[in-house]
């Protein structure tokens, strides 16, 4: 076949244009393969080519003054000069006389095979080139959410007939991204050099590494690293090859550690398989790697290698114990503790030296070769001589494995259920594989975290893929260091996760089921942590937490509960820290049946003789009292959601709802008559009821008032609604409460008013704004205090058995201001939903809110609808069991 390699700047000294003359070189023996650089920028390419290759220029850029296409005649060197200073049309690394020169030479090109090694030369390629040439593209950096280019390669990868990438990691991740459209994605390593066969001896007392000296290669980590053990190898040194632009921090850090005769920078060398002899450690502290060229090389040598785990490169190279050790990302107490076992141990150097050498076969260039050979020879019979958009158009799609919780029974379960369930996992996993495990216990900003040694990671990982577990947990590879999380079966996964050191992973229920978020989706996550050993055998964390970031190896542990499991934790950590509430929190609701005939009557014997506001719809008519079975699903939604909450408190009119079991221990059945004076009763006026309710007995100091048409749409905290001091938030509404008192203004702005009245009078600020509706945190000293210092306006209201043009409305916007003016409330967000029952569009708010994103939802109901009743009826009774499948224990029947 006739091969063309399709480089940038093949002059340059980068691992992509190495990589692509060895393989160049190396398929020579049985192609024509030629070489082709879209820029000259030296009068020699740095890297040899091979007298094998043909290598021709497309453009002469050694004078940057005068750029000059090597085609005779193609444009007049002024024009030349103009173009190369414009951005390219084709792609954002070219310029437009890059352009001119690709649309000249790429369709004239009679080859049977280009091979493009940068994104930027794909797209001229997948366009220009004849249409039965075969499109290779062989990516070389390593993929991920934060690299640059991304969105080219994406755009255009499908043109091609094959992606070749450096590792599975990169596969799995370009597969998934670009989904059916994919086209064959190969994995293929980069070759060795031709020749490439030095051998250490592994004696000499020097840890080397190479590359540029640039900030992903993360070398002044490595200094440090060295210089945490290095009083402990007194012999040895470590030597950086390489040049780049943070030499100067390197040198710094070197100072910094009083390593001046133990650390040296020697600068680029093109004779690294002779300094490869000489050392006895090769170290890598890069932050990401597509496929380390230092490790294959140190391998070849026989050299062990140490390095910093990441998502894709080291882990493929490097076997753990094997050829190398790795270390979790990042962990820079971490790689000098491996560091020092591997320079301590010479036994050791001389097993992991081996395995280097016998892995490093594979990646000679004959054997590349060959591989290379088969995917050419593939894509050759994929096109059975078709051209190449219709050779793709045939080609059936590639298919992405989804998976989720969809055959997974959660019938039943709460989310504080699913916590239990892989806690429980988690900790039996731990215990079954070490006695050096603990837990770090979550609070409203973490999730609990099951804390091992990263020496017992791979028993733990084993474990886990054998153990019985529900179906409905999955195991989670989080998203870390750029890379996309990973969610798979926690068998199949855990052993995935063999390949790496990844310092966390997430035991956690499947977020969805056929494509729609679970009960189960937030909340439900315990983290298991791999801390790896200081030189000193201290445990070190992967991640920042609440107390610690290195615990000494024998600190005495106690019995702690935590999600119901008894687990082993720190006395620090078995304790409320003070970002936490402490305090029992109890929540109060109001209700009514408005369906109730005898309390209907009532009702209109008690509006005879009232004249005024009372009269008015908005404050005594039937629809304010309109039943929908919201307290059913509202109280569902604190089992979910809160299991955390002490008691519930109904406060009714002597009306119990049918389907609740009022024995449960949880539930406290509250009468008017227990709260309000006897003259004030019966009271059909929420803000009467809302006077009295710090009254009822057995009520914790910290409670929350829910209005029956309020829900918790996700898991929270006590720290959503108080601080840990016992302040309470406040939620604000955009809207305002407005200027000017006009009386037909709705019964509710009036009591705003009145109450922005009665705070001016007191402390000379003015109220501008609504409450949101959600939840209403209290504190039963606050409301007294209210109570006791404006009795004349509180006794009046709650005189009032309907809606008044003098009430105030104590629990629904009084006390929070006055808290705000007092110090006892703070200003908080509230992530609400508002979904308005008589809007024409109420079926897609409910729709929209299954998506489950808000912590708190509100069905405002009204008078007037523009749904007829039995629609809107319909539309909440699929809502309701959608959003809260899983029946209270105080529900009969239940």
């Amino acid at each position: 076949m006739r091969i063309a390699y399709l480089i940038d700047d093949v002059d340059a000294m980068t691992g992509p244009v190495r990589s692509a003359l060895t393989q160049a070189q190396a398929l020579a023996a049985d192609h024509d393969v030629r070489v082709i650089s879209v820029r000259r920028t030296a009068d020699a390419p740095h890297f040899a080519v091979d007298p094998c290759l043909r290598l021709d220029y497309l453009l002469d850029l050694r004078d940057p003054k005068a750029p000059t296409p090597l085609e005779a005649g193609l444009v007049k060197p002024l024009e030349a000069k103009r173009l190369r200073e414009r951005a390219s049309t084709v792609a954002p690394g070219l310029s437009a006389l890059d352009d001119l020169v690709l649309e000249a030479a790429f369709p004239v090109l009679d080859i049977d095979v280009a091979v493009t090694v940068s994104p930027d030369l794909l797209r001229p390629a997948v366009i220009l080139l004849p249409d039965d040439t075969i499109v290779i593209h062989q990516e070389h950096r390593v993929l991920s959410d934060r690299v640059t280019g991304l969105d080219t390669l994406a755009a255009h990868a499908p043109r091609a007939d094959v992606v070749a990438v450096l590792t599975e990691t990169s596969a799995e991740w370009l597969r998934d991204r670009l989904g059916e459209l994919a086209p064959e994605i190969v994995v293929l390593p980069n070759p060795l050099p031709i020749g490439f066969a030095p051998r250490s001896r592994l004696d000499q007392p020097l840890i080397m590494a190479a590359g540029r000296i640039v900030p992903e290669k993360q070398y002044s980590k490595l200094v440090q690293a060295f210089g945490e053990v290095a009083d402990q190898l007194p012999d040895w040194r470590l030597r950086i090859w390489g040049e780049g632009s943070q030499r100067g921090e390197v040198q710094r850090q070197v100072r910094k550690w009083g390593l001046y005769d133990r650390v040296e920078l020697p600068g680029p060398t093109t004779q690294m398989a002779a300094e490869w002899a000489k050392a006895s450690i090769c170290a890598l502290s890069s932050r990401t790697e597509s496929f380390p060229l230092a490790a294959q090389e140190a391998m070849a040598a026989g050299v062990p290698v140490v390095s910093f785990d990441s998502a894709s490169g080291p882990r493929e190279v490097i076997e753990h114990e094997r050829t190398g050790l790795l270390v979790g990302p990042e962990s820079i107490s971490g790689l000098a503790a491996a560091l020092l076992r591997l320079a301590s141990d010479h036994d050791l150097r001389l097993r992991l030296g081996e395995g280097a050498l016998r892995s490093s076969r594979q990646y000679a260039a004959s054997s590349v070769a060959e591989r290379w050979h088969r995917v050419f020879a593939d894509a050759r019979a994929r096109r059975a001589g078709r051209g190449r958009l219709a050779s793709r158009a045939l080609t059936p799609p590639a298919r992405r494995r989804v998976v989720d919780g969809s055959t997974a029974d959660i019938s039943g379960l709460t989310p504080a259920q699913a916590r239990h369930a892989a806690l429980s996992l988690a900790v039996e996993t731990a215990r079954g594989v070490t006695d050096s495990w603990l837990v770090v216990p979550g609070d409203h900003t973490t999730a609990t975290a099951v804390v091992l040694p990263m020496a017992a990671r791979r028993a733990f990982l084993d474990a886990l893929a054998g153990s019985d577990h529900p179906a409905y947990l999955c195991l989670r590879d989080p998203e870390m260091h750029g890379w996309p999380e990973r969610r798979g079966e926690i068998g199949a996964l855990a052993r995935d996760l063999h390949r790496g050191m990844t310092s966390v992973v997430a035991l956690e229920p499947w977020p969805t089921q056929d494509d729609a978020p679970t009960v189960l989706s937030q909340g439900c996550s315990i983290d298991v942590e791999f801390w790896e050993s200081s030189p000193e055998g201290d445990l070190l964390s992967p991640r920042r937490n609440r107390y610690a970031d290195r615990i000494p190896h024998e600190v005495p542990a106690v019995d702690h509960e935590v999600e119901g499991v008894t687990v082993r934790t720190l006395p620090l950590m078995a304790a409320p820290s003070v970002a936490q509430c402490a305090f029992p929190v109890d929540i109060v609701y109001t209700w009514v049946d408005g369906d109730d005939p005898v309390w209907d009557a009532s009702r209109q014997a008690r509006l005879e003789g009232i004249v005024g506001t009372a009269q008015t719809r908005e404050s005594s008519g039937q629809a304010r009292f309109v039943a929908r079975d919201e307290l059913r699903y509202s109280l569902r939604s604190i089992h979910l959601f809160a299991p955390w909450v002490r008691r519930i408190h109904l406060v009714t009119a002597g009306q119990v709802p049918d389907w609740l079991d009022t024995s449960d221990e949880r539930i406290n059945l509250v009468d008017h008559r227990d709260i309000l004076p006897a003259d004030a009763l019966p009271t059909f006026n929420s803000h009467a009821i809302e006077t009295a309710l710090h009254r009822i007995e057995g009520l914790a100091e910290h409670f929350l008032y829910f209005n029956d048409d309020f829900f918790l749409g996700r898991p929270v905290h006590p720290e959503a609604f108080f601080s840990p001091a016992g302040l309470n938030a406040c939620f604000f509404s955009p809207t305002t409460i407005g200027l000017t008192d006009t009386a037909d203004a709705a019964p509710y702005l009036k009591a705003a008013w009145n109450n922005r009245n009665l705070l001016f009078d007191a402390f000379g600020q003015v109220t501008t704004n609504n409450l949101a509706h959600a939840p209403y945190p209290h504190r039963v000293s606050v409301l007294e205090e209210i109570a006791a210092r404006f009795p004349a306006e509180v006794e009046a209201t709650a005189r009032s058995p309907f809606r008044s043009d003098t009430d105030v409305s104590m629990l629904s916007s009084l006390a929070q201001h006055y808290g705000l003016l007092t110090g006892s409330s703070y200003v908080a967000a509230a992530n609400l939903a508002f979904v308005n029952l008589a809007n024409n569009d109420v079926d897609r708010q409910l729709e929209q809110v299954l998506t489950r994103e808000q912590d708190f939802i509100c069905l405002g109901d009204h008078h007037d609808h523009a749904l007829r009743q039995s629609r809107l009826e319909e539309l909440l009774a699929a809502w309701y069991p959608a959003y809260f499948p899983v029946a209270a224990p105080w529900e009969l029947g239940g």
